[in-house]
């Protein structure tokens, strides 16, 4: 399971600026960026109002998440699971996309089935809040306005700006 961010009308302006002054700046703050939304996926965090973040169970589902840029690993969502899951965790290791591309992956087969289940939850994902479905998707609807500053940000600290 993975998701995509629509750019299509924001003002990217500044961050091609960013891109063409320093690429390998620009995709190192890209990556830190990356991990801080992963972040914000799984603990339902951020600048804006979106507090959902993914059901849980014995916390498989969100440590088996990953970031990259392109196809460049940035990191894992870091998390213990519960004593008695009979799963492991299992960040996904690679992924191809283009270069410049921010990518989140849930490396279960049951995360696409999570992610839009409709029906009932289990008492660990009641207890912890808004945890449930749609967390991908909400998260990179009303994330992205942050997202990008958290790049320009990075980049300024990289460039020493």
């Amino acid at each position: 399971m993975n998701g995509k961010m629509d750019f299509s009308k924001s003002d990217l302006s500044e961050l091609k600026k960013f891109a063409i002054k320093s690429p390998k700046a620009f995709t190192k703050a890209q990556g830190k960026a990356s991990l801080q939304l992963l972040t914000w996926m799984n603990t339902g965090s951020g600048g804006s109002s979106e507090s959902r973040k993914p059901p849980i169970r014995w916390g498989v589902l969100r440590g088996s998440s990953s970031a990259f840029v392109g196809d460049q690993k940035v990191g894992d969502f870091r998390i213990n699971v519960k004593p008695g899951s009979k799963e492991q965790i299992s960040p996904a290791v690679s992924y191809s996309a283009p270069p410049g591309t921010t990518t989140v992956v849930y490396n279960t087969d049951y995360a696409a089935k999570m992610h839009e289940w409709d029906g009932e939850w289990g008492e660990f994902t009641i207890q912890d809040g808004d945890a449930g479905n749609k967390w991908i998707e909400k998260h990179l609807q009303t994330d992205k306005d942050l997202f990008m500053k958290v790049i320009g940000i990075e980049f300024k600290k990289e460039m020493k700006l």
